[in-house]
């Protein structure tokens, strides 16, 4: 059983490797997918972030030329003319007057914004929003022409801060300051920005100023993001780039884009199995589906191995006993399956070859003693075995018609090569013997045709045993198995003066004249190594039997490509 169990082993490992590079293909292919996404991610949330950086850009830079339009307002030079002039009143009617064009420039503006113009000559302060002064020091802090981010004190809100000094180039003190103009915006015009972008993006987006503070859609959530900020400032980002990264406890993709105006960072992020989670959740149920599938292809290659090798095996050590002498032998398992018929026929064959032998063999005389050793010659466990083979192999396929025709035709072949009993049978049993050789050879081979056309009124003739099948054995095995194609054997009968004759032509390659005619010759010598056993045998039993005239003789075949060998004896009957 033991040397059994490897082809099982190799059955699982053919399982596996059907299987595995199946598993290997779809690993590559699906993190070949992966990278596909984070690639189209990739270029998605950057022509995203760039449109709405273009925005935010394109927003803050209209509220910066709001200073260049009121620098060249009529009522800003008319301002500055009556502060020269020292005309008070006009003074104060043309800071109306320039009040109310600030107002209508800041509304002018998609953000909601405050604008304010210092006259320094004046220390006057005008602005949109009526709380706010003229402080010197804020204008002695400030950059000309750079947004500025005020992250709001004293429980004030953040805001965005630009300054234009008016001529530009006074603020180093070259030239006389004749106006400062002043920009501002609250972040809630980005919040509300970051709201619409979030609506189509699967993650969150926020800005993040150079100094680390974070922006986000909404106010209350700016703290939850503080931590997010800090990760990406120790990063080190360049002014456009994407990065893998742990950010709230879980693996996400990030992209950004620098805003050199805000002097801050447009930062979008997603959560890796947002985008990831469908080929995963493919990935995992086709790995369970492989796994389900080797566990099935272990359990059917377990009952192959159950249901067919060890019956097989059972078979095999059975003829190993009778190779050895020991044909006491019998198989006692059961199986449930086609093979019980098979086990229980090997069963009847071992108990009549034991019975034969037993009480048969050593009781018999000389002439009897060689028809038994021709017997025991045709009791081949090679062929035995070939034909068991051939049974198992037509049950791995379902072929059970194929099956209980072999299996009929190889029980009627040894049920009747067992039965000694009767020395003198009718040519029909012998012809029924030859047909169940034919058709087992003819299943066995696939290319074996073969007729058998003997008159009825012979098939009645008494004969000898084992007379027809070491011939058309010799015809198959010699004749037909060595040519390539498909072969025919006949067997035919007739009554010639007296004399039963049987021919067995074959279509095989044949014997020249001088190859028939030394054969002939040692037919009629004692059998040595050069001399085949079965046409020897069979003509020396026709000439004891019959006498002179009796035996074996060889020709080419005129109807077959083959040899023809006829067998002559002296009829009996009819």
């Amino acid at each position: 059983m033991k040397r059994n169990r490897p082809i099982f082993l190799k059955i699982n490992l053919v399982i596996l490797v059907l299987l595995i590079p199946a598993v290997i293909l779809y690993t590559y292919f699906s993190r070949t997918s992966l990278q596909v996404i984070d690639k189209q991610m990739s270029d998605y949330n950057e022509s995203r972030l760039q449109f709405l950086k273009s925005q935010i850009e394109s927003n803050a830079e209209r509220l910066s030329f709001s200073s260049s339009v009121l620098a060249r307002d009529s009522s800003i030079l008319d301002l500055q003319l009556s502060i020269l002039t020292r005309d008070y009143y006009g003074t104060i009617d043309y800071q109306t007057q320039v009040k109310e064009k600030l107002y209508l420039q800041s509304f002018s503006s998609n953000w909601t914004n405050s604008l304010s113009v210092y006259l320094p000559d004046i220390a006057t302060r005008i602005s949109t929003n009526p709380g706010d002064g003229y402080d010197e020091g804020e204008l002695d802090e400030a950059d000309n022409g750079k947004w500025r981010f005020h992250p709001g004190q004293d429980g004030g809100h953040p805001y965005y801060q630009l300054f234009i000094w008016d001529p530009y180039f006074s603020k180093d003190g070259s030239q006389t300051v004749n106006a400062v103009f002043e920009v501002r915006f609250g972040l809630d015009n980005i919040r509300k920005m970051l709201q619409h972008y979030k609506l189509e993006s699967a993650g969150n987006c926020f800005l993040l100023t150079a100094s680390g503070t974070v922006i986000t859609d909404a106010a209350a959530a700016d703290a939850d993001y503080a931590e997010a900020g800090a990760s990406l400032m120790e990063a080190s980002l360049s002014e456009l780039g994407h990065l893998n990264m742990k950010l709230d406890g879980q693996r996400t993709y990030v992209s950004y884009v620098w805003l050199p105006g805000l002097e801050a960072w447009l930062v979008d992020y997603v959560p890796l199995h947002v985008f990831h989670a469908p080929v995963i959740e493919s990935r995992n149920l086709f790995y369970l589906s492989m796994l389900a599938l080797i566990v099935l292809g272990f359990a059917a290659s377990w009952l192959l191995y159950l249901h067919v090798q060890k019956p097989i095996s059972h078979i095999i050590k059975g003829l190993k006993h009778f190779e050895m002498g020991d044909y006491s032998y019998r198989i006692g398992k059961r199986f449930h399956n086609e093979f019980d018929y098979m086990l229980q026929r090997f069963n009847d064959m071992g108990k009549e070859i034991q019975h034969l032998i037993q009480n048969v063999y050593e009781e018999q005389n000389r002439s009897r003693l060689a028809t038994l050793k021709q017997l025991q010659a045709q009791i081949n466990p090679h062929f035995l075995y070939n034909c068991l083979s051939f049974i198992a192999g037509c049950a791995k396929v379902g072929h059970t018609e194929t099956i209980k025709e072999m299996a009929y035709h190889l029980g009627g072949y040894y049920r009747y090569t067992t039965r000694v009993e009767n020395q003198v049978p009718l040519l029909r049993e012998e012809a029924e013997l030859v047909r169940h050789y034919l058709q087992i050879y003819s299943y066995r081979l696939e290319r074996v045709d073969y007729g058998i056309d003997i008159p009825p009124d012979m098939m009645d003739e008494p004969v000898m045993r084992l007379i027809l099948q070491p011939v058309v054995e010799n015809a198959v095995m010699h004749g037909i198995e060595p040519k390539p194609g498909r072969g025919t054997v006949l067997v035919t009968g007739v009554r010639e003066a007296g004399w039963a004759v049987i021919r067995i032509e074959d279509s095989g390659s044949g014997m020249s004249a001088s190859e028939i005619e030394a054969y002939v010759r040692r037919l009629n010598q004692p059998m040595d190594e050069g001399t085949g056993c079965g046409l020897w045998n069979v003509h020396q039993r026709l000439k004891q039997r019959f006498g002179g005239g009796a035996g074996v003789t060889l020709e080419p075949s005129r109807t077959l490509s083959g040899l023809c060998v006829t067998l002559r004896w002296r009829a009996e009957a009819g």
